[in-house]
């Protein structure tokens, strides 16, 4: 239950406090929805990947028992957990460097492409575990299509 809680908090209830103590007590005159892609990025992209990336170098097991893997798939769990960590911590660093922000996209659409992974897996083999991942990993494809829209199609800024 502590995984679906924190998957819950930093893909909507930190991020959504982020931005609106920001916009209140920090910068009023911005543009709410920069700070949304600011943030959104940042905890339910970042942060997200970073501690999945920790979790599954320094354990394995726990991925595995999510995706209903042997211990044979450690290593390969170990390698993901590498590009999580490097995935992670480019849209962290954005939210120091927002020049960065539309590289740090790129872990938005990964996590989009497994959710749909899981997906295609079939839905009736889903645990709660994974059901929790599916969600999240969608849910990081919505933020940078959103993210997209607003930049590139509304805005035009490149």
């Amino acid at each position: 239950m502590g995984y679906v809680i924190y998957i819950v908090a930093t893909m909507f209830v930190v991020p959504l406090l982020s931005v609106i103590g920001e916009f209140y007590f920090r910068s009023p005159q911005a543009r709410f929805f920069d700070l949304t892609w600011k943030w959104f990025i940042f905890w339910a992209i970042g942060i997200r990947l970073i501690t999945a990336a920790l979790s599954q170098i320094a354990n394995p097991a726990f991925t595995a028992s999510i995706l209903q893997l042997n211990d044979s798939a450690y290593v390969i769990i170990r390698e993901l957990g590498f590009a999580n960590l490097l995935m992670g911590g480019l849209a962290g660093l954005s939210l120091f460097f927002p020049s960065l922000r539309p590289a740090a996209t790129i872990g938005g659409l990964y996590l989009g492409l497994a959710g749909l992974l899981h997906v295609v897996r079939g839905i009736e083999h889903v645990n709660l575990k994974e059901a929790t991942a599916l969600i999240s990993d969608l849910w990081g494809l919505l933020i940078v299509s959103s993210y997209y829209i607003d930049s590139f199609v509304f805005r035009n800024k490149v």
